[in-house]
């Protein structure tokens, strides 16, 4: 098992899975106090009775409705959805107490509960993903492709694909079965040469997830082999490394750099953060909530991708 976690790739996953979680922590307890301030704005509303719009004005919209044993009672009630329209008659509860405190569909303090319930319920059914795709990547990328057969070593080439904000390392092999596996990032594939012989542990003709074997270390898939080039900006390793790419292979690349690379895929989070609040109407905690997800699951993604930092 320690050997296990020492492995890049596999510190990589279990670090961003980290983020994820500890953002998805954050996000949870920041609904949970906005729902009890939504909750304790609701204390002592009781009775429910039928009232009708008046006006609307700064986001508030006036009610007027009975009350037993009082003349009618009007209620300015600040709104965090769209206005009913004048006259229209609309279900509200009020303060037995105070009916002047009433609140209506769309009401702010009922319309945040909701939100934060929501969201709090998101986060966990989030969390909960982020689980259990890791643990099932971990399993068919890692510890299934490790523990098959190995077979005759066979030449393949180095590339990096560049598509959108992710570059990814892919081996192809020369020969047929012609096949396109995408690996996670070791510095030992900066320095391989095109094409080198390396050994396979799986079937490339059979098998989803192929690892590969070079001078002792295991290289392990990223995903799924293809039978098709992927597509994208296309990099080759040069025939034989230079004294820099060598130099290069044999220098570990901390996980720091591995986030550096990952930056640019956290770049559409602030984007998707301010249409969501434009669209949702939850203003800046709605930003601020989604930016953080957005971005934590960015570096995740990036991670499972097998995302390359060279």
């Amino acid at each position: 098992m320690r050997d296990f976690l020492r492995l890049r790739p596999v510190r990589h996953i279990l670090v961003t899975s980290g983020i994820v979680l500890l953002a998805c922590a954050a996000v949870f307890a920041l609904q949970l106090v906005e729902f009890g301030q939504a909750r304790a704005a609701l204390q002592g509303f009781g009775p429910q009775t039928t009232a009708t719009v008046t006006g609307y004005s700064d986001g508030s919209a006036t009610v007027r409705f009975a009350v037993p044993g009082r003349a009618d009672v009007t209620a300015t009630v600040e709104l965090d959805s769209s206005p009913p329209a004048d006259g229209a008659r609309v279900p509200v509860r009020y303060d037995p107490a105070n009916p002047a405190r009433a609140v209506i569909p769309g009401a702010t303090p009922l319309v945040t509960a909701e939100r934060a319930s929501t969201y709090a319920t998101v986060t966990v059914v989030a969390a909960l993903a982020v689980l259990v795709v890791t643990g099932f990547l971990l399993v068919t990328r890692f510890l299934r492709p490790a523990r098959a057969t190995a077979r005759p070593a066979v030449p393949v080439r180095r590339v990096k694909v560049q598509r959108g904000l992710l570059t990814r390392s892919w081996v192809e092999t020369d020969h047929a079965p012609r096949r396109w596996i995408p690996v996670y990032f070791s510095p030992s594939l900066i320095g391989l040469p095109s094409p080198a012989k390396v050994e396979v542990l799986g079937d490339l003709r059979q098998d989803r997830h192929v690892a590969l074997r070079v001078d002792g270390e295991v290289l392990y898939p990223a995903g799924a082999a293809r039978p098709s080039e992927p597509r994208g900006r296309r990099t080759d390793n040069p025939a034989e490394p230079d004294a820099e790419r060598a130099e290069a292979a044999s220098r570990p690349v901390p996980l720091r750099r591995q986030f550096r690379a990952d930056l640019p895929a956290l770049a559409v989070a602030p984007v998707v953060g301010v249409f969501w609040a434009l669209v949702d109407g939850s203003g800046l905690t709605g930003w601020l909530v989604v930016t953080v997800l957005v971005a934590a699951f960015g570096f995740w993604w990036a991670a499972l991708r097998g995302s390359d930092p060279s």
